[in-house]
């Protein structure tokens, strides 16, 4: 586990279980204040629950212990549960990313060393096990979604064909919903919408104060339920004890956006009122990463299972002269399964910076709203319209037309014959 997970669910008001076989994992986000409750006893877990549930109280619960035990005690015992999700390293499935039910992870690791193909068994037998839990799960109602993380996947390649959507191979995807394709696609990423970072380089936490007002000064929560979001994150972020190491936010901003705070923050370093700032991003973004998994995953015209949105990004990024441009292979879904471009931009107060900024961050987050368009996601379509129409003087995106099929069809028998 992460933090994010257990954090996230308090700040939304919900109530969550997140289970993990790796007990220093758990201790760390826990010391973090992270998480709010252990245990791997279900019965005291789900007592927690109940109370939370009466009084309307959010909470964060660590699990030590396996997702299919604790799906499969919520089944037997018939527990409402609205949501599930994975986020298991199923991307190496078999290399120890997954442990298998029955085993735990000290004597997982100690199988995986001396005897890989009982390992490799016992994955597959728990992730058959995995899929029929949740598959009772959600006949009884609860939503579940894929991460991303190649778990459906690893599913079928363990012998379960029905979790594919045409129950032979994997091509037109699989029965439950994936987390970008489905979900983080149409309502960010094809918007624009990605995780903006910024780190406050002079490790001050009044800068990283002042970060935030500037922040909060800029977001029109009325312009869209993204930034109603954005404002409520970024006005609760300090009272959340985010910050654990360096003074760093992260907010998800649209291009628009990410270009006001940049620009605002270079001023601010310019007036002297805060020190040096460095500009990034996660790598699963609108545009710094393909991945036919994840960060692609709702892109349809094909394009999904190739590399060049990320490595055009990453060219591009550095022709508009950023501090910092990486492309590397892996990370997130794992290497050989996605490529990934990533970046950062010190702001140091000078009008170059203020240039960097406009012209690097609407590179870097209108190339992959493009491509986006290109496969027809309407809300990339009404994305490009948007930046055309305001952006006329400086460039154009083209959009692309639908093909009129049946007149493709007469133009070939024409030519060609029956």
């Amino acid at each position: 586990m992460s933090g994010a997970q257990s954090k996230a669910i308090e700040i939304a008001g919900g109530i969550g279980i997140i289970a993990e076989v790796d007990k220093s994992r758990i201790e760390t986000r826990f010391n973090q204040g992270w998480v709010s409750k252990v245990s791997s006893n279900l019965e005291e877990i789900f007592s927690w629950v109940d109370e939370a549930r009466l009084h309307k109280k959010a909470l964060s619960i660590a699990y030590y212990g396996n997702i299919v035990d604790l799906l499969e005690y919520i089944d037997e015992h018939n527990i409402k549960v609205e949501l599930l999700s994975d986020q298991t390293s199923c991307h190496v499935v078999y290399e120890g990313g997954y442990t298998p039910v029955g085993v735990t992870y000290e004597e997982g690791r100690k199988l995986l060393a001396k005897d890989i193909e009982l390992f490799k068994q016992k994955v597959d037998e728990s992730l058959r096990r995995h899929f029929n839990v949740l598959k009772s799960l959600t006949y009884k109602g609860s939503k579940f979604w894929d991460y991303g993380n190649s778990f459906m996947a690893s599913v079928f390649d363990a012998g379960v064909t029905e979790i594919a959507r045409n129950g032979i191979n994997t091509i037109d995807g699989f029965i439950w919903p994936s987390y970008v394709e489905d979900i983080m696609g149409p309502i960010c990423f094809d918007n624009g919408y990605g995780p903006f970072r910024w780190i406050c380089l002079s490790r001050k936490d009044e800068d990283l104060h002042k970060t935030d007002l500037a922040a909060i000064s800029l977001i029109d929560k009325n312009r869209s339920a993204m930034d109603k979001d954005n404002h409520y994150w970024i006005s609760t972020a300090e009272e959340n004890n985010l910050v654990v190491g360096t003074k760093a936010r992260i907010l998800y901003a649209d291009e628009e956006s990410r270009i006001k705070l940049g620009l605002k923050f270079n001023e601010m370093v310019r007036k002297g009122e805060i020190g040096p700032v460095m500009l990034g991003r996660d790598h699963h973004d609108v545009s710094g990463t393909d991945s036919p998994f994840r960060e692609t995953a709702n892109i349809y015209d094909g394009s999904n299972l190739m590399a060049e949105m990320a490595t055009h990004c990453f060219a591009g990024n550095i022709a508009r002269g950023m501090t910092l441009v990486v492309l590397s292979n892996g990370g997130g879904v794992g290497v050989s399964r996605c490529i990934n471009g990533g970046n950062g931009i010190v702001l140091d107060g000078s009008e170059r910076m203020d240039e960097v900024v406009k012209n690097g961050l609407s590179w870097d987050v209108m190339g992959g709203i493009a491509r986006r368009a290109w496969a027809q996601n309407e809300g990339a379509i009404k994305t490009s319209n948007a930046w055309n129409e305001k952006h006329s003087s400086e460039g154009n995106i083209t959009i692309a037309e639908k093909v009129d099929e049946e007149m493709v069809e007469h133009l070939v028998k024409k030519e060609f014959g029956e």
